[in-house]
């Protein structure tokens, strides 16, 4: 049987809501370019054995494997790092004996690599693989794999009892999903099964699975929960909100973006991207996105406004007359389109004059 912290859902902390301001998102930053520089890196080994010991990594420091082919890496039993990384590796053996703090590790972009765990290890991300296998000395070392855009995903066991027959996770039947998010999935030991699932996010970000779901709620209250991606859309643009208070006009349009692709039709982040983008200087982009909220909502105000600012932005002055009168058709007492109105109305009156 598995332990119950190691087979459960991957960590959602970062998934929080609260907004981050500029400082602590340059602090996250620095921490970020902290770490990476910090670890010990095995770069560039091509048919070769490399060995990790204790002399060359502590508790704090992780682990990086990158860009090496045909190789084999060993960490030893005396290793304790912070974490493992396996980055850009084909057709490599990589051991790791020694002990993770963080029971994590990371394994992106790599083909027909081979990963052998002699101790237990949390969690494993998988992503953009070809053709990689988990081979652990003992069922419970297993925790969770989760793995996304990855082909030919296995595991193995030693203990097995059936010569360590390889098991592949990512078979045709999985649930291909709603198509607005990657599908990513999760495979663990589950009363001494080994289940594969789609992982989904519940409203508060948190990940989970529809069959938690259905355990902890029941059928017909798991049925309300399983579509989240409107309520964690309207998240993102709560961020974006927040984000554009403080001036960060550029992370206020990645949160937008995540909104979006989340709900397409969501018109006020629609809207406020496109003000964020007129912030930017991005013209076009804004015009773009305030045409989709007008496709989306006619009388949305603020979609024929901000419509009106990017054509005047863009010298388009006749164009953006018409969109100030679009917008005080819907909202006659609007100062701000009246304003505008007649800054459009001259500007076009005088390049009519100069043409």
């Amino acid at each position: 049987m598995v332990d119950r912290d190691r087979a459960r859902a991957p960590d959602a902390r970062s998934a929080s809501t609260a907004p981050v301001s500029v400082e602590n998102a340059r602090a996250m930053g620095d921490a970020v370019r902290a770490e990476r520089e910090s670890r010990h890196v095995v770069r560039d080994a091509t048919d070769r054995r490399v060995v990790v010991t204790r002399s060359d990594v502590d508790a704090k420091r992780a682990i990086h494997i990158v860009d090496c082919a045909r190789c084999v890496v060993e960490m030893d039993a005396s290793v304790t790092c912070a974490k493992v990384f396996v980055e850009r590796c084909v057709e490599c053996v990589v051991v790791s004996a020694g002990r993770v703090v963080s029971e994590h590790a990371e394994i992106w972009d790599c083909e027909g690599c081979v990963v052998t765990f002699k101790r237990g290890l949390g969690t494993i991300q998988i992503d953009q693989c070809r053709e990689v296998r988990l081979e652990y000395e003992r069922k419970g070392f297993m925790g969770a794999v989760v793995f996304a855009t990855s082909v030919g995903v296995r595991v193995a066991f030693a203990d097995d009892g059936d010569g360590g027959e390889r098991r592949r996770l990512d078979t045709e039947d999985l649930a291909p999903g709603d198509h607005r998010e990657i599908p990513q999935f999760i495979a663990r030991f589950v009363n001494d099964e080994l289940l594969v699932e789609r992982l989904i996010r519940g409203k508060d970000e948190y990940p989970t699975t529809e069959r938690e779901l259905r355990e902890s709620l029941g059928d017909a209250l798991a049925r309300e929960h399983l579509d989240t991606a409107p309520a964690r859309a309207e998240l993102r643009k709560d961020k974006g909100n927040a984000a554009f208070k403080e001036g960060n006009y550029a992370q206020a349009v990645v949160h937008y973006t995540e909104a979006l692709e989340l709900d397409p039709s969501h018109v006020v982040a629609l809207c406020n991207r496109a003000q964020c983008l007129l912030k930017l200087g991005e013209h076009e982009k804004a015009l773009a996105d305030a045409d989709a909220a007008v496709d989306v909502k006619s009388d949305y105000v603020k979609a024929h406004f901000r419509r009106g600012l990017a054509l005047h932005a863009l010298k388009r002055f006749q164009e953006a007359v018409r969109a100030f009168e679009d917008t005080l058709r819907i909202d006659p007492k609007n100062i701000q389109a009246k304003d505008s109105l007649r800054v459009a109305e001259y500007a076009a009156g005088r390049a009519a004059r100069e043409s």
